[in-house]
């Protein structure tokens, strides 16, 4: 059978030197990989002509001219895998993700001996890989399969319902089958929607051998916009609560319901009557607009030109027939 090969993706803005010690580590990686696109959101810190410089052949630079987010970069670069190059995988992080040597190859193996999967993620520290999880990329394990972890502590990957866009990877066939990441999205939830239609048709799973390590500044919560006290970091809860609402949607209406309820009983009331909430009132704004927006938020899917094809069924009839 011929190697399997992998495209590793990265979206980056202004983190240069994070940006070096990310792409080292892809580059180092032992097996599969065989390209590498960077999509540069308008970086101005000299990124641009670092990734100028470079001539690896492997490597494939996109300048973004506007300004696209993180959604829009991801899109891109699925876009770019799914149109102008043949691999068999895409492999999505962000620009403060350093693999470990073997993180690729742990994913493509547990792919390879498990071809019904839809998606496969690393485990993920915070700052080095001795560190603590990194909270905001711990995904939840699917209920009724968690328990078996608790016998057989051998297993080599556990199921997850959906993963951020911290080292996940999945197949040419997939993206044919459910278009590209959201880019409407802009910032925030693209990942967890994209890997939500990825699962609703195949399982995804964290692969416990392969590790990456994110160096983000902060091992913060996800969304916890209650205990969020940088003032320039609220606009982007706007589109938190946007995204929350469509992604709920796009699994049903009583997911959809259950999602603006807790944001209302949990975030808004938190918010209105917790002692010593900063930018209370900007905040009460914030949520209220986001989920207003997002019951009427619904942009197109789009798939990269070429490739497109017939899903299969979704696994959430399975499921149902089961619990009738």
């Amino acid at each position: 059978m011929t190697e399997k090969t992998v495209t590793a993706a990265i979206v980056t803005y202004n983190r240069l030197e994070l940006l070096k010690e990310s792409l080292a580590a892809i580059l180092a990686q032992t097996k599969y990989l065989s390209h590498v696109i960077i999509v540069n959101n308008m970086s101005t810190d000299g990124t641009t002509e670092y990734l100028d410089s470079l001539n690896d052949e492997r490597i494939v630079v996109y300048h973004a001219t506007e300004n696209l987010g993180g959604a829009g970069g991801f899109n891109q670069a699925v876009r770019l895998f799914g149109e102008q190059l043949q691999d068999d995988f895409v492999w999505l992080m962000d620009d403060d993700t350093i693999p470990e040597p073997d993180a690729l190859s742990h994913l493509v193996a547990f792919t390879l001996d498990h071809p019904e999967v839809g998606f496969v993620n690393s485990q993920v520290r915070w700052g080095s890989i001795d560190g603590n999880p990194s909270w905001m990329n711990v995904t939840a394990p699917r209920a009724f399969t968690w328990q078996r972890y608790l016998i057989d502590t051998e297993e080599p990957a556990v199921e997850v319902v959906n993963s951020t866009f911290v080292s996940v990877m999945f197949s040419r066939e997939m993206v044919a089958m459910i278009g590209l990441p959201q880019k409407e999205y802009f910032i925030w939830g693209d990942d967890m929607e994209y890997t939500n239609r990825i699962a609703d048709i195949k399982r995804g799973y964290m692969v416990m051998n392969s590790i990456a390590v994110h160096k983000s500044k902060e091992n913060t919560k996800p969304g916890d916009i209650v205990a969020e006290v940088d003032d320039s970091r609220l606009w982007r809860y706007n589109f938190e609560y946007r995204n929350r609402i469509l992604t709920a949607r796009r699994i049903s209406r009583k997911e959809m319901i259950k999602v603006f309820s807790v944001a209302i009983l949990r975030d808004l009331r938190k918010t209105l009557l917790k002692k010593n909430v900063a930018f209370r009132a900007k905040k009460l704004g914030v949520i209220t607009r986001g989920l207003w927006r997002g019951l009427f938020f619904n942009p197109t899917i789009e798939y990269a030109e070429g490739l497109r094809q017939q899903k299969i069924k979704s696994l959430r009839g399975a499921e149902m027939d089961l619990l009738d």
